[in-house]
């Protein structure tokens, strides 16, 4: 994850920026990345909750070499090409949405052949306390 321990002057070295699309300004990322400070107190104050926390990281280095990378050389031409790792969270928009499609896919193998599907997920009234006191 970002390493908070690190001087000010050493993060400077490391530039996220580049892994940012030039028109991405109006996604989760680009917004997480930007307010990283904001969002690190909120979590020192105790206002934001360690998953949380954990999530949004995950989601500004989704796709970047500080998750690690697989590298694949040509045997003919010697041509490297990197291919970072992805973060795997529900929470990333890039990631989420990838889950989201590939569980749409599977629920829809699961169902009957028609043209109305309605499917609720519950959670019934009396567990209800026990969810919103730990999350």
């Amino acid at each position: 994850m970002i390493d908070l321990a690190v001087p000010t002057d050493t993060l400077a070295l490391f530039n996220l920026r580049q892994y940012f699309k030039k028109n991405s300004k109006e996604t989760f990322k680009y917004i997480f990345f930007d307010n990283f400070e904001y969002i690190h107190n909120l979590y020192l104050s105790g206002k934001l909750r360690d998953i949380t926390f954990d999530n949004i990281q995950k989601t500004i280095l989704c796709s970047s070499v500080y998750l690690g990378f697989d590298l694949f050389e040509c045997p003919n031409c010697g041509h490297e090409t990197i291919v970072p790792h992805t973060c795997s969270s529900r929470f990333c928009s890039k990631c989420g949405s990838k889950a989201a499609q590939q569980r749409a896919a599977h629920v829809s193998a699961m169902a009957f052949e028609s043209k109305h599907r309605h499917i609720v997920f519950t959670i019934p009234k009396e567990l209800r306390p026990f969810f919103l006191k730990d999350r």
